[in-house]
């Protein structure tokens, strides 16, 4: 098998100068401060049992508000936005199983030396756009043809390392999952991390990919190609050559409300399960460090209540939608777990939930609300290593589709589209569009002494027009280029 990246911006600059002018950046919003507002109803505290079926549960607090600190502080965000004109269009949703479409993820990813690489989904490739520090195009893409999914990204100074699908042969032509490191345009490794010798594919990623500086660990989802037709997760470890590394397990667990990866120098998998359907095809979860342990932010019905097995932690549904909670794990292998949830209506789903470290002993939770169907926002709100609330809600109509990194000077940066989701498409036509938006965030909190608003502020940034330039989408590889199958 033959892979080739090839960068033909060189061949097309002439018509690149002639034929197609750049394109503006935009800057905007930088600078707002927007008062928050103070939750409408006061969280309901979560049950925790003593075991479950007979079997002892591993220590876990019950479910428990986080309480406010400074109920009227002031959240202030300096936001800027970019935009990065794409060379294909990018299906921006997705179905999902509750019916409300997700955010087709990207993930950006930042390199030592502080540029960004940021992966989207065209109809039949990834492609990795290289960004600068200061949010722009920096280069063409690298397009990965024949992949589908983007599970996971490293970016390194000269390249990127992406976890997706590819085409495989099986009994149920389903693909399978692969690792893929790209240096300086071309291809260094690529591995096949299911296959016939292991008899399991990945149709789904719904994965997390990590790097400790000597090997990758990548965490997905796999389906049995024995007739027993099983869905579980794989761990596979991967050298940094490209070879896949023993260590790693199969069939550890279902994980239905999500799995999640720690970081650092050994990554440890942990899944997510309130034992109500198969395994996930899509969840809402993310997961960061911090001195004491990991933090892992979750969409789900209930809290976290009891380890059932070494991997799996089970999630007590006690809701009728999906709220956010919020998951502290500590000790040997994470068998400790303080469970607090931040939202308790009902009436809203509460989805696509990101967490991200801010500042000094700081984390920034956001998320999508939905009234009946409806997308109402997205969330922003700082809380700090306890789960006590240092603000209430900010929010705005910027979401966000992915991860959220930290740039080298503190602040937050994400890729997102500027559309509103809709609650379902039944005929199959998703929609598209062919401009990222890259947000930039720095946000600080006072008190004041003046009522928070009746109502939250939903603002969007009106983009105008600055005198940055990013590259015009001819300036893209061409759909040629990239990995062939």
């Amino acid at each position: 098998m033959r892979i080739k990246v090839r960068d033909r911006a060189a061949r097309r600059k002439r018509r690149l100068v002639i034929g197609i002018p750049l394109a503006l950046a935009v800057a905007a919003a930088g600078g707002l401060a927007f008062a928050d507002v103070t939750p409408k109803s006061t969280p309901v505290n979560g049950t925790a049992s003593t075991s479950f079926n007979g079997v002892a549960m591993a220590p876990a607090s019950a479910g428990v508000t986080a309480p406010n600190m400074m109920s009227n502080s002031t959240l202030t965000a300096n936001i800027s936005v970019t935009t990065v004109k794409l060379a294909s269009a990018f299906s921006y949703l997705s179905p999902s199983s509750n019916g409300i479409p997700t955010w087709t993820r990207t993930v950006t990813a930042v390199a030592p030396n502080g540029t960004l690489q940021v992966a989207w989904q065209a109809s039949n490739s990834v492609h990795i756009t290289p960004v600068n520090r200061w949010m722009q195009r920096r280069g063409p893409d690298v397009v990965i043809n024949g992949a589908h999914e983007i599970g996971g990204l490293i970016a390194f100074n000269n390249g990127f390392t992406l976890l997706t699908r590819v085409s495989d042969h099986n009994r149920y032509g389903e693909t399978a999952a692969a690792l893929i490191r790209v240096a300086n345009n071309h291809v260094v490794f690529f591995v096949r991390l299911t296959g016939s010798s292991s008899h399991d594919t990945s149709p789904v990623l719904n994965s997390q990919l990590t790097w400790n500086g000597s090997q990758y660990t990548a965490y997905f989802s796999v389906h049995s190609t024995s007739d027993s037709g099983q869905w579980g997760d794989k761990f596979v470890p991967v050298s940094s050559s490209g070879r896949m590394m023993s260590g790693g397990w199969e069939w550890g667990c279902r994980g239905n409300v999500g799995r999640s990866l720690s970081s650092g120098s050994n990554s440890y998998g942990t899944c997510w399960d309130d034992g109500t359907s198969g395994s996930s095809k899509s969840s809402s979860l993310d997961q960061m460090a911090t001195s004491n342990g990991q933090v892992v932010a979750l969409s789900a019905r209930g809290p976290v209540t009891w380890k059932k097995s070494n991997l799996t932690w089970s999630v007590n549904p006690t809701w009728k939608t999906n709220q956010v909670v919020i998951v502290f794990l500590s000790g040997s292998h994470w068998k400790h777990a303080n469970s607090v949830y931040l939202t308790s209506d009902q009436t809203t789903q509460n989805l696509n939930v990101h967490i991200a470290p801010y500042g000094s002993g700081a984390m920034l939770v956001t998320w999508d609300s939905y009234r009946h169907g409806q997308w109402t926002g997205t969330h922003f709100r700082l809380i700090d290593s306890w789960g006590r609330f240092l603000t209430a809600d900010l929010v705005l109509t910027i979401h966000v589709s992915g991860n959220i990194v930290v740039l080298s000077n503190g602040d937050l940066a994400w890729a997102f589209v500027q559309q509103s989701p809709a609650w379902y498409h039944g005929d199959g036509n998703w929609p598209t569009t062919t401009r990222l938006f890259l947000a930039r965030l720095r946000v600080s909190f006072s008190s004041s002494t003046s009522s928070p608003s009746s109502s939250p502020t939903m603002m969007s940034p009106s983009p105008t027009p600055s005198l940055m330039t990013s590259a015009a989408p001819s300036y893209s590889s061409s759909t040629n280029a990239g990995s062939h199958w």
